[in-house]
């Protein structure tokens, strides 16, 4: 029985490690990224949007991060789940615990998607592309939504694969695309440039496999694809559904403090309680004005619009892949025909989920900005990284195939002299071997020239630079400045109140230099009259600073920012 149970133990063990050349290689690859990633975790000083996150929302607990919304600063989903790490103690994992989990996470899944819908070591390529690309690394460990709702976007990719095959779908997989889509709108509610085309890609697909597999005498709802159709709209409806829910309760939590706060307010001094328990709906509806008056993106004129576009389709491109600005929109463009071409004319292909998700997503999402004259922050479109990937796999998938025919059927024509026997043409091609030791090699060279720009990317500086020079010169002055055996520090900016708070669990209100035994003064603040960079994170000025008092104390340590003084 013994020997039975270890032959078991053993072969699931076996099953369970991979065994084909490609997966044994991508298996090491994420291994090795997961790495990079946890060093970069906590080699990397926080910069200011993750700092504030932490100091406003994470440090104080899951349900205090569920229900406060003072700015659109705020990922609430992400920040729910990092208050939830962050009970463990450590404030890198509380703060960039769930986007390195994400970061791997996305490796793992660009792999397993690519895989599904490519061949000839596309999908090995493709999560070596996705990884050097500069958004993706940059965002990879930082405290952050924008890689969790990267996560949420790729799991409903790879969950319509599932959906929209011929085989039956269990219901397991309707219920993760409608957590992702929940998800993914309560972190980044810009993830509505995914959520609309993924739900239309996916409904697109569904209804047109049920027109095409219609059959006569058979009612449309006893259609294997219309089910489906079905089930997706209804989870699609739950998700709408509970993401309303869950934005409901940041409404009411912001309505009524506004309420119980404003002297004009007929709830002016009660309890958030007492405003919620007697008008609902009114601390609602101030809840929803309060955030619509707080847009996270602003609209541009129409001239606006059409002057800056270009330009930031650029810097997007610029933030993806540096230097390859040009080739990322020559490929796209090629992709986009070539996704349409094959839907047209292959629709049986099983690539076929995949060319529509990219059709959609691109042109879905252009109109909206269009509609809406808006031009995101690069980093919403974080997940644009694996479109622009599989818009490369596209265009060399489909090179590799063309080029295999050409190549085998002058094969054939060497072996034999009938040269009508023609096969027709396959969704993925197998070259035929020759007498040559490197015939059919090079159908490996696009997968090649994907895992040459990882490499040149990997040896760059965007790789190993810290983010935030000036976050990092304070975390390393306070180190100096020996905080913990401090009894009054003075925090003159935010960044060294939050970094405080991240690093030693110091809640630090006291902004000025009065009475201080610990002071950092950034060298702007001796500017009279300073309002340059960084001015909108000062507490103190060189008009407000009392530096009698400074005068007192010791200086001993500056650098070309800052000096650092104690008593």
């Amino acid at each position: 029985m013994n020997e039975s149970l270890d032959y078991k133990i053993e072969k699931r063990i076996y099953d369970f490690i991979p065994h084909k050349p490609e997966s044994m290689a991508a298996t090491l690859f994420v291994i090795a990224m997961s790495l990079y990633y946890l060093w970069r975790m906590f080699a990397v000083t926080p910069q200011y949007d993750e700092l504030y996150t932490y100091y406003t929302f994470i440090s104080r607990g899951p349900v205090y991060a569920a229900i406060h919304w003072p700015l659109p600063n705020n990922h609430v989903g992400y920040s729910v789940l990092s208050a939830i790490l962050d009970l463990m103690g450590n404030p890198y994992i509380g703060l960039r615990g769930v986007s390195f989990i994400c970061a791997v996470t996305n490796l793992i899944l660009v792999y397993s998607i690519c895989k599904r819908y490519y061949a000839h070591w596309l999908p090995f390529g493709a999560m070596l592309l996705y990884a050097s690309m500069e958004i993706v690394n940059e965002y990879s460990f930082q405290g952050r939504g924008y890689t969790l709702a990267t996560t949420c976007f790729l799991t409903t990719v790879y969950v319509a694969g599932k959906i929209c095959s011929i085989e039956e779908t269990r219901l397991r997989y309707y219920r993760i695309m409608a957590a992702a889509f929940v998800l993914g709108l309560y972190t980044v509610p810009s993830s509505i440039y995914w959520v609309l085309p993924m739900s239309v890609s996916i409904a697109a697909h569904l209804l047109i496999n049920a027109y095409k597999s219609r059959v006569k005498d058979v009612k449309l709802i006893d259609n294997a694809y219309f089910k489906k159709f079905l089930i997706f709209f209804q989870h699609g409806l739950c998700a709408a559904i509970l993401t309303t829910v869950l934005y409901a309760l940041i409404w009411l939590a912001i309505g009524s403090n506004l309420l119980v706060k404003n002297e004009m307010s007929a709830f002016y001094g009660l309890s958030h309680g007492a405003a919620l328990l007697r008008s609902p709906i009114g601390c609602m509806k101030t809840g929803i004005d309060y955030m619509l008056s707080q847009p996270y993106i602003q609209s541009l004129t129409q001239e606006d619009f059409r002057m800056q576009c270009i330009s930031w389709g650029i810097n997007l491109f610029n933030y993806m892949l540096p230097g390859f600005v040009s080739v990322i929109a020559y490929v796209i463009i090629l992709a986009l025909i070539i996704a349409i071409y094959e839907c047209v004319m292959h629709f049986s292909y099983s690539r076929t989920v995949i060319n529509i998700i990219l059709v959609s997503n691109v042109v879905i999402s252009g109109l909206m900005l269009l509609v809406q004259l808006k031009l995101p922050y690069l980093r919403v479109f974080s997940y644009g990284a694996f479109l622009i990937t599989i818009c490369f796999c596209t265009c060399f998938e489909r090179l590799i195939n063309t080029t295999i025919r050409m190549y085998n059927y002058e094969i054939r024509k060497r072996r034999s002299s009938n040269e009508s026997d023609k096969p027709a043409h396959r969704e993925f091609e197998t070259a035929l071997k020759s007498d040559k030791w490197y015939s059919g090699l090079g159908v490996y060279i696009p997968a090649l020239a994907m895992v040459t720009v990882f490499v040149a990317r990997a040896y760059g500086d965007d790789f190993y630079r810290q983010l935030a020079d000036r976050e990092n010169d304070i975390y390393n002055i306070l180190y100096i400045a020996d905080v913990t055996n401090r009894h009054n520090i003075a925090a003159l900016d935010c960044d060294q109140q939050y970094l405080l708070k991240f690093g030693w669990d110091i809640d630090c209100n006291k902004t000025d230099v009065d009475d201080a035994d610990c002071v950092i003064i950034d060298k702007n603040m001796m500017t009279p009259g300073y309002s340059g960079p960084d001015f909108w994170k000062f507490y103190q000025t060189y008009e407000t600073i009392n530096w009698d008092y400074v005068a007192t104390m010791r200086e001993i340590y500056s650098n070309e920012n800052f000096i650092l003084y104690t008593k």
